[in-house]
């Protein structure tokens, strides 16, 4: 009798039409959406591959040359088939539903939409790079508007960050629409963007790494301001950062080799105004309001990767002034933090480029996953809460 009466309480206020749903969970925790599942490495070889990839390893998605079936214009065409065997950038960018990387002799922005197999794997934006500007382009990141910044990384005064139009509504050419081009850190091999502060921060070196300027390289880590009126970055000096010391490399190429250390990879730590940057002898970190790196080498590991295991026993030498060093952090090519406290890193074998799995710490244990696979970066495919990326 009382659920009688208590059916008609919504006709007495007139709400007999009115739904109301039930409380969903956010879709990012969702049991088969928990976040910091996903990861995106890519595979050298001829031709290079990139996938997608759980914790275990297993493949969800994979791009390769061969399921490119759209045309494309002569030049990108013959670069997608070049014997480059590139894989050396991946970035989720576009809410999840693009991948931008460096592959083959391309940097693109390929669709990652596995739902919709139509627009699944269609390239967006491609630039060859098989010219003297963007032969060893390292890196690409989104910028509002649709925009791409595509690092130079090359040694000469010139060499810079180009930013394109990277609109899919934009027909694929030879030679796309330069936006801006922002010149004077050499040796960029990491950008991220930043939403909170509106800006695009770039890790490089402030003279050539390489050794052709007969001057020391510092580490450099430079924000570039980004203005929402004109679609332009700016340069402005206050926002230039360098390591304190400048260091050779000799420890692992031998005495003579003229590069100096270089910075790698620049990755945010999550929920926090900071970064982590790896360049070839260690890590080091950075405070964006305090303006300062301030933390260096195992103390970075100590705070903020517990865990973190040298991948091989060898990486060790004498210095170019005859003192033995260890250098266990050297050569993290790529490395990423989740805020569940797990973190992700490639560490290229001693004297060689590339690693041969990515390493992946859950609870202060390590593990290995991509086993034998040539690898010079994995990146967790999502969002970095606390660091999102512009949406296309």
């Amino acid at each position: 009798m009382l659920g009688r009466f208590l059916g008609w309480i919504p006709l007495l206020f007139g709400l007999q039409d009115t739904y109301i749903p039930s409380i969903q969970p956010q879709e990012r925790l969702r049991p088969e959406n928990r976040p910091w599942q996903d990861i995106v490495t890519g595979l050298y070889g001829v031709p290079p591959l990139l996938k997608i990839h759980n914790r275990d390893g297993d493949v969800k998605w994979s791009f390769t040359r061969k399921d490119v079936t759209q045309s494309l214009p002569p030049g990108l065409q013959r670069c997608l088939y070049s014997n480059a065997n590139d894989a050396t950038e991946l970035k989720w960018m576009n809410n999840g539903t693009s991948v931008g990387a460096i592959y083959s002799d391309l940097a693109l922005v390929v669709n990652y939409t596995p739902d919709n197999p139509e627009t699944d794997k269609l390239i967006t934006f491609a630039l060859c790079r098989d010219n003297e500007f963007f032969w060893n382009a390292h890196t690409v990141e989104p910028l509002p508007g649709q925009l791409l910044a595509v690092a130079t990384t090359g040694q000469r005064p010139w060499d810079d960050i180009i930013v394109y139009n990277a609109s899919a509504a934009n027909p694929l050419t030879d030679n796309p629409p330069i936006v801006q081009n922002v010149t004077g850190l050499r040796a960029i091999h990491g950008m991220i963007w930043d939403e909170e502060g509106q800006m695009l921060w770039a890790a490089g070196t402030d003279a050539a790494a390489d050794g052709s300027d007969h001057i020391p390289a510092y580490g450099t880590i430079v924000g570039y301001p980004w203005n929402a009126t004109t679609g332009l970055l700016s340069k402005e000096d206050r926002y230039t950062y360098k390591l304190p010391e400048a260091y050779d490399i000799m420890t692992e190429w031998g005495q003579g080799y003229p590069w100096w250390a270089g910075l790698h990879d620049l990755v945010p730590v999550p929920n926090q105004r900071k970064f982590l940057v790896s360049e070839d002898r260690g890590l080091h970190a950075f405070d964006i309001e305090l303006g300062r790196f301030t933390e260096h080498y195992e103390n970075v590991t100590d705070k903020y990767m517990q865990g973190f295991e040298c991948t091989t026993n060898d990486r060790h030498g004498y210095n170019s002034d005859g003192e033995w060093e260890e250098l266990p952090q050297s050569d993290l090519k790529s490395f990423n933090l989740a805020p569940d406290g797990s973190f992700i890193y490639v560490q290229s074998l001693w004297t060689k480029f590339r690693g041969f799995h990515t390493s992946l710490v859950v609870n202060g244990k390590r593990r290995k996953i991509n086993i034998g696979d040539e690898i010079y970066r994995s990146r967790w495919f999502g969002d970095i809460d606390g660091w999102p990326k512009p949406k296309f």
